[in-house]
Order: structure tokens, then sequence, then C-alpha cells
């Protein structure tokens, strides 16, 4: 069955059930795999929905942003494709690549976005009743509303998340802290994220697990330039080579020392050493 990410209207089983069935359509029948985030991307409202009469949310390409939605598998396609207007070229159908809340990558799914000929060139505010609908599928979900209330608003606002969570070379006093200090840190603080640490020598890696891994969570404004150099770092070269990456950025829940949860950028190790490097018990890389 195809694998469908939900960030906008959809989110609402009900309205879109709803809809397939006045009009005839057999039921897409979603059934939630789990909350997910399309990365590099950002929400804004630059397109104007006839049958919502106001803004309806579109997807851009914003590196260090992230769409925070639901990944389904559905039964049918039919019903989306005519609810997104894929026949007159309102919407298209996209791959894209979905991260999991708990670091695993599912590259396979499927999205919308606003076609070129049918986008604004400018913020289009959505009506109240579209908002509601949006609200509730996030809500009924338990997805991270800030995204979308900031495109509602249509603020320059920091990214989502605002974070890089760093256990290694990158952490303070260590060879490479000066990357993330030339980007002006908002605050720094320690926190913790689950998953193991391997050591490969000169750094470390963190790979999934049921252990602890500590290091520090990196706050800042923009994320853009940062996350560029840090990709080149790491050696994450984008999410349709992932297999010749030896890390993967992903976004994980960071347990601060101050008890705060949020989430954060950082990088999975996925290399080959994995399986023969020794683990680093206590989880924390103390190198030079």
């Amino acid at each position: 069955m195809p694998h469908y990410f939900a960030y906008g209207s959809n989110l609402d089983v009900a309205d879109l059930e709803t809809w397939a069935a006045e009009r005839g359509f057999p039921s897409p029948a979603p059934r939630v795999v789990d909350r997910a985030f399309w990365p590099d991307h950002a929400l804004l409202f630059d397109y104007h929905s006839n049958t919502r009469g106001g803004g309806a949310l579109n997807v851009a390409p914003s590196r260090g942003h992230c769409v925070p939605g639901v990944l389904f598998e559905v039964a049918d396609l039919a019903a989306l494709d005519a609810k997104e207007g894929v026949d007159v070229g309102r919407y298209e159908r996209v791959a894209c690549t979905c991260l999991l809340p708990d670091g695993r990558v599912f590259p396979d799914a499927l999205s919308y976005r606003v076609t070129p000929a049918w986008r604004a060139g400018r913020h289009v505010p959505p009506t109240p009743s579209y908002e509601a609908i949006v609200r509730r599928g996030l809500e009924a979900h338990a997805v991270p509303a800030r995204p979308f209330e900031h495109a509602v608003a249509n603020l320059d606002v920091p990214p989502f998340p605002d974070a890089v969570f760093v256990y290694g070379t990158l952490k303070r006093g260590h060879c490479r802290a000066g990357t993330l200090e030339r980007a002006e840190p908002l605050e720094v603080s320690a926190g913790r994220v689950a998953g193991e640490l391997v050591d490969l020598g000169a750094y470390p890696g963190l790979t999934l697990g049921a252990g602890w891994v500590r290091g520090e969570l990196w706050r800042f404004r923009r994320l853009n330039a940062l996350l560029e150099e840090l990709d080149a770092i790491e050696d994450f070269e984008g999410w349709d080579a992932l297999e010749r990456s030896m890390y993967r950025r992903v976004v994980l829940p960071v347990e601060r020392d101050d008890g705060r949860r949020e989430l954060a950028w950082t990088y999975l190790y996925q290399g080959e050493r994995e399986r023969d490097a020794p683990r680093i018990a206590d989880g924390s890389w103390r190198g030079a």
C-alpha cells in the first residue's frame, strides 16, 4: 500500500473521509504509521483554494526547517488525488523522505505540493474554518503546531527545530566547536538522547539503541548555512544519497538536564565500522 505524508487539512481524517464519501470516492482508509517530519521543507500559505475560500497550505524547500505531520498507509489514492486537484494541475503528487521520531528514515513516502502555475507569489491568509480543520488534525495526532501557527501569521521565524544536538568533536572544548560558535548560538545546554555511542577513534558515532547518549544542545536563530557546513563535516550527502553517506541527519527528542524535552537535529552514524566498533558504556565521549 502507498505511504502518504499529511501536513494540512488531511490530518483531520474525519474531514477527509467525509469528503471522499460525499463525492463517491473509495475510502483512502488511512492507517497511522507514525508521526513524522518532512526535512528541509517549510510550511507556507501561497495558494488560494476556491473550495476553502482562502489560503491552503503548501510546502517549499528550506534547509533547517521541518514540516511536522503524520505518515499514513492508505488503501487508495484516488480520493487524495481528486481532493488535491491533481487532475487540474493545482497540486502535484511528489516523493518525499520522512524522518520518524525514533531516528529512522522512511525514504519512499509521497505527499502533495502546489504546482508553480498555482502559486500566488504572496501570502494568502486561510479562513478560520480551514485553520480549525488543520488544528483539529494536529491536536488529534499530537503533532507540533508551531510551524503551522507561524505560517498562518506569515512570520519570519526561527527554524523548526531550532537546535542541534552534538556529542563528539563539536562539543565545547573539542576541535570542531568553533563551527558552532561562529554561528552565534542563542543558548547551549546539556542533555541526552536515546541511543548508543560507538568509539571510532578520533570521533564517536551515535547509533539507535536502548541506552542514553550525553551531549550538548545548541540553539540558533538561523540554521541554513550552519547545517550545510555540518552536513559536509559529517559526510551527509542528502536524502537521496543516504547509501553514500557516513552519517544521516535526523530529528530526535532531547532530554535537557533542566527537565525540559525538545526536538533537535543530530547526526546518526551509519558507516561500515558500526558493527565492530567498541561501545562507550556511559554514553559520554571525552576524546581530544
